[in-house]
C-alpha cells in the first residue's frame, strides 16, 4: 500500500513539473522583457500626453489672460480718449490755458484721471511721431502675440501735440487757485474738493508722470 501512495505521488509531481515547465515556456524570458518594455512605452506615451494637455491647457489660458487684458484696456482708452475730447474739443478749442482751466473746473476730472490722460497721450504720441513701441495682435485661433511698430500719423500727431504741455500749464493755474483758496481759509483746513485736484500739487504730479513716461520708453528701447 505504502508503495502505491508513493507511485502515485511520482506521478502526480511528474505532471506539475511538465506543466510548469510549459507554462515557462510559454512567459519566456525574451516574452517578459518584451511585455515590461510595452508596458513602460505606454506609461511613456500617457506621460507625454498628459504633458502636452496641460501644456496646451497653460497657453490657452495665457491667451484667455491676454485678452481679458487687452479688452480692459481697450475699454480704458475710450474712456480716457472721450475725456481727452472733452478737454481739448477740435472744434471749440481755442488753444488756451484759459479755456482748458474752464473746462476742468466744468468737467472736473479727478486727479487719477488727469494722470491717465498723461500716459494715454504719451502713448497716441509715441504712436504718432513713429517711434518704435509694442503693440498687441491677434493671429491663429485669436492667439495674442506682441510685434514692434514705428509708422509715423502726421495727421494724429497734430492733434494731439502740445496737449500734455498744455494740460500742466492748467494744473499750474489750478494749484495756485487751491493755495489762493487755502489762504483765505484757517490755517491747515483742506476740503475734499480741493484734494479732488491733486491737493494743491497737481502740476507736479503731472510733471512726475511725464518724466516717469519717457524714461520707461528709453529703458526699453
Amino acid at each position: 500500500m505504502k508503495n502505491l501512495v508513493t507511485a502515485a505521488a511520482l506521478v502526480l509531481l511528474g505532471s506539475l513539473a511538465s506543466q510548469a515547465f510549459t507554462v515557462s515556456k510559454r512567459v519566456s524570458p525574451v516574452s517578459a522583457q518584451a511585455l515590461y518594455s510595452q508596458v513602460g512605452t505606454n506609461d511613456a506615451e500617457a506621460l507625454l500626453r498628459k504633458a502636452r494637455e496641460l501644456r496646451e491647457q497653460v497657453e490657452k489660458n495665457e491667451n484667455e489672460l491676454h485678452q481679458t487684458l487687452l479688452a480692459k484696456k481697450a475699454a480704458k482708452d475710450e474712456k480716457t480718449d472721450k475725456m481727452i475730447s472733452c478737454l481739448f474739443p477740435l472744434d471749440q478749442d481755442d488753444g488756451s490755458v484759459r479755456s482748458l482751466c474752464e473746462r476742468l473746473r466744468a468737467k472736473r476730472p479727478a486727479s487719477d484721471m488727469l494722470v491717465t490722460i498723461v500716459e494715454r497721450l504719451h502713448e497716441r504720441e509715441v504712436a504718432a511721431r513713429g517711434i518704435e513701441h509694442v503693440e498687441p495682435e491677434s493671429g491663429h485661433d485669436n492667439a495674442v502675440s506682441f510685434k514692434r511698430v514705428s509708422a509715423p500719423n502726421e495727421q494724429e500727431l497734430e492733434k494731439i501735440i502740445g496737449l500734455v504741455d498744455r494740460l500742466i500749464e492748467a494744473a499750474e493755474v489750478l494749484d495756485e487757485e487751491f493755495q489762493g483758496r487755502k489762504a483765505a481759509r484757517e490755517e491747515g483746513a483742506t476740503h475734499s474738493s480741493d484734494l479732488h485736484f491733486g491737493g494743491g500739487d497737481l502740476a507736479g504730479i503731472l510733471k512726475a508722470k511725464r518724466l516717469e513716461l519717457g524714461r520707461e520708453h528709453d529703458d526699453q528701447f
